[in-house]
């Protein structure tokens, strides 16, 4: 006997497996988030390579590496890394998310199916040492990221700048051999509520490790920009397609 639609997967999970969903539904409200970030500049030729058309790169080549500490409803505690640029489109500033590792199979799954965000399962540390706060990045047995910045002085939350909408490459591929993939797209979404609270900045230092399976290495280091340590709440909301590759 055929299935009535009210008993569809839709219908009654937001996500799979439908007996105990993987994640439930936008919006994710992030509270008690701690977060280094380093700003380093890299080749303008491998940014290029790493942000796609019809985004354009920033001119200053500027990229950052950060490591977090998230507390998310729905999802629970977690770490989290990535790496990212600013980039515009259609002269809009925005960020463009590049390389992700986290250590939750909640918000991996919800984070690559909703929005196509980046991200791998890694084993990730965050620890504050006297005036340094340290964040390391493993995978595979290598350590493929190794951050930490010294809580030297105080900024401005406002001084940090940037923005908060983000542009994701959200890619699936089809389960035919040889057919064109089943979603090709730039997505968009505006986090909302964002609150920052003090601002520890100083100098800073960034390894990018070679690993067989984890590239980061090939991303050039050619001069470190400065460390960030603060506090931080947002809500990550619903977005929507912002350029579709099929089409």
């Amino acid at each position: 006997m055929a299935r009535k639609p009210a008993d569809s997967l839709s219908a009654r999970s937001y996500s799979m497996p439908e007996l105990s969903e993987l994640y439930g539904k936008p919006p994710f409200h992030y509270r008690e988030m701690s977060q280094i970030t380093v700003a380093f500049k890299t080749d303008p030729k491998v940014l290029r390579q790493l942000v796609p058309p019809p985004l354009t790169p920033n001119k200053d080549s500027l990229m950052f590496a950060q490591v977090v500490d998230f507390l998310c409803s729905g999802v629970g505690r977690y770490y989290e890394a990535h790496i990212s640029t600013h980039a515009t489109y259609d002269r809009r500033f925005v960020n463009f998310s590049i390389y992700m590792i986290l250590d939750s199979d909640v918000a991996m799954g919800a984070g690559r199916e909703i929005w196509g965000y980046p991200k791998k399962l890694g084993r990730l540390t965050l620890d504050t040492t006297d005036d340094v706060v340290r964040a390391t990045v493993e995978r595979g047995g290598f350590t493929v990221i190794d951050a930490s910045m010294r809580m030297q002085s105080m900024m401005p939350a406002e001084d940090l700048g940037g923005t908060t909408e983000w542009v994701t490459r959200k890619f699936i591929p089809n389960v035919a051999l040889g057919a064109p993939p089943d979603v090709d797209q730039l997505t968009t979404t505006t986090l909302t509520n964002m609150q920052i609270g003090d601002v520890h900045c100083g100098p800073a230092t960034l390894v990018f490790g070679e690993s067989p399976s984890d590239r980061v290495a090939d991303i050039p280091i050619k001069s470190i920009e400065g460390g960030y340590f603060f506090e931080s709440s947002c809500a990550l909301e619903h977005g929507q397609v912002l350029h579709d590759y099929l089409r």
